[in-house]
């Protein structure tokens, strides 16, 4: 198969799209559930609602008892040779509080980035002025994270400032769920592409000089393996396709709460990733590099990472992944 041939059947099969979205009675009313506690995470005060969230994230650690099974196994297989079992649950359950202030984050970010004294607040790091002025003056950029931290702050405050931004987001399995945080995110990140047969719309973009951001750190059953945090992981190929395909550089971000709901900062870096001989190399290469440096986040703050998702679902030999 040609390396063209390759591109375009790499990740860009709408029958690849994932699991089918979940609809009913059932799904809806556990939308319904969701709805009740995330309310006040949207009526209440930024600080109010922060305190809220960690507050609910200890019931629901020991409520939600399968969630809580991933979330130690994963910890303990990697860290289970250095920590402590007490640490491992310590780091757990402040995971999950970090995956509540998200929710916030998410709900109330379109408000708080119209107090210019909160955009004011804002810490860079990094080469924000030239890339900025590089992606005002036209130019496109691949940008990249993972679930590390406040990451939903980030998209929203740099399309205020003026950046055009497409976000490459899977379908969540509740379609009630999914279409609630679909319009959410419609209020501040303006466009919105399925990874899964979008290429077309993802080049386009490209060409029009809006820069796509993607989460690289989920479980793709489709994707390629590469090691992430000591396990082979399956992971989207979609940076390595669309950097051979389109030639456009990538920039890491990472954004960290100084004060949840208040004051955050943003980091970003410009990747130097290599030129595969072929595309089945440089895809490889590109995807664990990128992977590498998400790795690198994770560990600097474990408690920031999302413990609670099955990264490592889908192993490389066909066998279900056993929990520990």
């Amino acid at each position: 198969m040609s390396d063209e041939k390759l591109l375009e059947n790499t990740r860009t099969s709408p029958r690849h799209s994932g699991p089918r979205q979940r609809r009913g009675w059932q799904a809806l009313l556990s939308a319904l559930a969701s709805v009740l506690v995330i309310l006040p995470m949207t009526l209440l005060p930024a600080s109010l609602a922060c305190g809220f969230a960690r507050l609910m994230a200890i019931p629901a650690w020991w409520i939600a008892r399968r969630r809580r099974q991933v979330t130690l196994s994963n910890l303990r297989h990697a860290y289970g040779s250095k920590w402590s079992e007490q640490k491992i649950r310590r780091v757990g359950l402040e995971s999950w509080q970090g995956v509540a202030l998200s929710a916030v984050e998410a709900i109330q970010i379109g408000r708080w980035i119209e107090d210019p004294r909160f955009r004011d607040s804002v810490v860079w790091n990094g080469p924000w002025q030239q890339l900025e002025r590089r992606h005002l003056a036209g130019e496109p950029f691949l940008l990249v994270s993972g679930h590390v931290g406040p990451f939903e702050v980030i998209l929203p405050i740099l399309v205020a400032r003026g950046w055009r931004i497409g976000l490459l987001s899977r379908p969540v399995k509740n379609a009630y769920i999914h279409s609630w945080l679909k319009w959410v995110r419609r209020g501040t990140v303006p466009l919105i592409l399925d990874p899964a047969g979008a290429l077309p719309e993802m080049g386009q973009a490209l060409s029009e000089g809006t820069s796509l951001a993607l989460l690289i750190d989920q479980n793709d059953r489709d994707g390629v393996f590469v090691p992430f945090l000591g396990r082979e992981a399956a992971t989207t190929p979609a940076i390595g396709v669309l950097t051979r395909r389109y030639k456009v550089p990538v920039v890491y971000l990472q954004a960290r709460r100084i004060v949840p709901g208040k004051r955050y900062s943003l980091s970003c870096e410009e990747a130097q990733l290599p030129w595969g001989d072929d595309i089945r190399s440089h895809v490889q290469h590109v995807t664990q590099l990128a992977t590498s440096r998400i790795e690198s986040m994770v560990r600097e703050t474990p408690g920031d990472w999302l413990w609670m998702h099955q990264r490592w679902k889908v192993r490389p030999d066909g066998q279900r992944e056993k929990l520990i």
